[in-house]
């Protein structure tokens, strides 16, 4: 379980890491001249803080929030000035990733990271151990940096407001607040930012009981953190600027009016506004936990460390009716925050019809795309297409009879044109689909084909009726497995394979048919000569092999001895024995084979033993007739 999933350890307890977090105080001390007690003494505290602390967490319907006894005392042991660093953003984007490049430290002992659709970081986590701001030229006090974690906000199974509840606590208790995004600024972004500061001001205002315009919260530093920064021709301060600045409106359109109203409500947190744009890391993003430095890009590794000294410039004293806020302050800021946002409901962002057809644009989408999921690929391309004229049909009947409006309204019918474009998009990725599964079936059955040919060519046995035979029963398995739109190249391919093969095959039909003659007129001269003595078969073995060797000859002036009556006639013959609607020779020759051997063994030895003895036996008797007769002649 990550370590964000679980409940936070008693903070005060021994274990063997004692001597060496002591050792780190008396150093970090010593180095920026800070008093010890500004961070309470671990001799009382048996935990290691080298790790992150739940500070809130989400209760079970994840709408609203519940602190956590852990991440409060972390804070309260920080006697001095605290400089709070809030990373905020969508979650998969990296934040706790960041945080722990930050630190300086692993993926198994920093903040949770996770590589799975599911959101890891759950709630807010604040980093056990402070980090010292390298201001220590000032007479001031030092402040203490303390790195905060937060869930990523658009996630799955979590409501809007708990989002809301998140983001305006990151940015009243925070000093310094990171947004970090993947690639670019969106104007949804924007927005979000803008309704969580409203959100945070006014919250804390009822909270105090002061009017919102007087309430004396500092807007924190503002640092726009741009992951996987590769788009060209703008720096990411200048992309920043131009995405926060006001949107000229000459002709007083209402809706670019609300876009400059959203900027100005950022007010303070514009001005007070950085961007830092880092590279990807590495390619494999799932395997940056085991990656080391030298693994790393190089600008990536450079970036990094320029946002780590920017991030400490940024991080300032949290400021609180003017005064510095110590550890103990900033968790009672904490507590107030979070009671007063769990007291009252939070309004929504945007018009609740608007966000309605939106989601219903999103469902019957959904139901759209089910509907042409629910077709097994490879499909042929006109059952495809009567399944898509169905589904998007049934699509804009649901949005027209679902969707709230006046019918025909602007803002109805570019909801409606999203809805079509999105169901064209899902449209053609499905026939992309279905092409490329239809050409992998087409192919596999494409090459078995091309193999049974193939092996039709190296037959011991060549026979033309079996040769078509097989093709014939091969392109029926063909048809059934080559369905959908690459159908129709793969049967052209697959006749021009067949008529190459058979054209290759008849020329040498004839030509195997003649040397296998030859080799069975010399096997019939040896095996009648030398196994079985018949002399009236070994000449005709002989004979066959001259004419062989002599016939074909004689046609020397033209014409061809395939062409002959006879040589017709003895492949009718050839084709009937060896392939027929009873047998295939090709298939029986492996167990006639061997029957025929034990055949000719059992010959033998009748030849050698049973004769010899019978012929013996019959001699035998024929000697003891004529002896009983001469001794009747001589009786008489």
């Amino acid at each position: 379980m990550s370590r964000h999933h679980r409940t936070s350890l008693p903070l005060l307890r021994r274990n063997s890491r004692f001597p060496v977090l002591v050792l780190y105080l008396v150093s970090v001390c010593a180095l920026y001249g800070r008093p010890l007690d500004q961070i309470e003494k671990s001799s009382s505290v048996g935990q290691s803080l080298r790790q992150p602390f739940a500070l809130v967490q989400p209760i079970p319907d994840a709408t609203k929030l519940s602190l956590e006894e852990g991440g409060l005392r972390v804070l309260r042991q920080i006697k001095g000035p605290v400089a709070p660093v809030v990373v905020i953003g969508p979650y998969r984007s990296g934040k706790s990733f960041l945080l722990n490049q930050l630190l300086g430290v692993g993926c198994d002992e920093g903040f949770g990271v996770g590589h799975t659709r599911s959101t890891q970081t759950k709630g807010v986590w604040v980093w056990g151990e402070p980090q010292l701001s390298p201001k220590a030229h000032t007479t001031e006090a030092v402040p203490a940096i303390v790195y905060v974690d937060t869930e990523g906000f658009e996630s799955t199974g979590k409501s809007d407001v708990y989002d809301d509840r998140i983001f305006a606590l990151s940015t009243i208790i925070s000093s310094l607040l990171v947004y970090n995004l993947p690639e670019t600024v969106r104007e949804s972004d924007v927005e979000k930012l803008s309704f969580a500061v409203q959100l945070a001001e006014g919250f804390y205002a009822s909270s105090q009981g002061v009017d919102k315009a007087r309430a004396p919260v500092e807007a924190p530093n503002m640092l726009w953190l741009i992951q996987r920064d590769f788009l060209e021709g703008k720096t990411v301060q200048q992309m920043v600027s131009e995405a926060l600045a006001r949107v000229p409106n000459p002709s007083g359109d209402p809706d670019i009016a609300q876009v400059n109203k959203i900027r100005e409500s950022l007010g303070v947190v514009v001005r007070n506004s950085t961007a830092y744009g880092l590279r990807q890391p590495h390619l494999e993003r799932t395997r940056l936990c085991q990656l080391s430095d030298t693994d790393l890009d190089p600008i990536y590794v450079r970036q990094r460390a320029g946002l780590r000294d920017l991030v400490r410039r940024l991080a300032k004293p949290k400021l609180l009716n003017g005064e510095v806020m110590t550890g103990p302050a900033l968790a009672k800021l904490v507590e107030t925050m979070v009671g007063a946002l769990n007291s009252r409901e939070i309004p929504t962002a945007g018009s609740i019809l608007e966000h309605f057809n939106r989601d219903l644009v999103q469902k019957v989408k959904d139901t759209y795309i089910a509907q042409l999921e629910a077709v097994a690929l490879p499909v042929w391309e006109d059952r495809l297409e009567d399944v898509h004229q169905a589904a998007l049909k049934a699509a804009l009947e649901s949005f027209d009879a679902a969707s709230f409006g006046v019918p025909g309204s602007s803002e109805l019918e570019v909801l409606r044109d999203a809805l079509v474009a999105g169901c064209a998009r899902e449209w053609e990725a499905r026939r992309t689909a279905n092409m490329l599964r239809s050409a992998h079936g087409c192919e596999a059955a494409e090459e078995a084909c091309e193999a049974v040919l193939e092996h039709e060519q190296s037959g011991a046995l060549p026979s033309t009726g079996r040769f078509q035979a097989k093709f014939n029963k091969c392109k029926v398995d063909f048809e059934a497995a080559c369905i959908g739109p690459a159908h129709g190249a793969a049967v052209e391919r697959l006749a021009r394979a067949q008529k190459r093969e058979s054209a290759r095959f008849v020329r040498d039909y004839n030509d195997r048919i003649f040397n296998g003659l030859v080799i069975a007129s010399l096997a019939d001269i040896l095996v009648f000569r030398f196994l079985v003595r018949v002399s009236l078969l070994e000449t005709v073995g002989w004979v066959a092999f001259a004419f062989l060797q002599v016939y074909p000859k004689l046609f020397l002036s033209g014409g061809s001895m395939y062409e002959a009556t006879w040589w017709g006639w003895l492949v009718t013959v050839w084709e009937v024995l060896v392939y027929n609607s009873v047998m295939d020779l090709q298939q029986c020759w492996q167990v006639l084979l061997p029957i025929g051997v034990v055949g000719f063994l059992g010959y033998k030895l009748y030849r050698r033993y049973y004769r010899p003895r019978h012929r013996q036996k019959e001699e035998k008797q024929v000697r003891s007739g004529r002896q009983a007769g001469d001794i009747r002649d001589l009786n008489v």
